[in-house]
């Protein structure tokens, strides 16, 4: 099993050249003691999300890993249905991609703005 799956994230898709968006369907996996969505899973679901986008963008030769994770948590949301995140790719370098997420709940609001960063590499077998 892995990250993705324990997540319970939907395959992100891309909604433009430069936006994408994906699900992450959310329990008690998720959740801090209070019943509230834990900030590091909705780091961790930007950073699956960016890495998975880029990887989709880039030559086959090579591989976006995480280099930089900011947020702002914004406002706190229990832990039940979904969070989405909204992608906007910022920089597309050679070296490096940036990628600003809008994370939202069921109602549209936001929940957090997550910035990541991540190396573009040679994918070596």
């Amino acid at each position: 099993m892995t990250l993705i799956d324990s997540l319970q994230i939907d395959k992100p898709h891309m909604t433009s050249d430069t936006t994408c968006e994906a699900v992450m369907h959310l329990g008690s996996f998720h959740s801090q003691l209070q019943g509230y969505l834990n900030g590091g899973a909705t780091l961790a679901f930007a950073e699956i999300v960016a890495g998975m986008m880029t990887n989709e963008l880039i030559d086959e030769s090579k591989f976006g890993v995480g280099q930089s994770v900011t947020a702002n948590h914004l406002r706190p949301m229990k832990c039940e249905g979904e969070l989405t995140a909204r992608g906007t790719l910022l920089v597309k370098g050679k070296m490096s991609h940036v990628w600003r997420f809008d994370m939202l709940d069921d109602q549209e609001r936001l929940i957090s703005q997550v910035t990541v960063t991540l190396a573009v590499v040679n994918f070596e077998r």
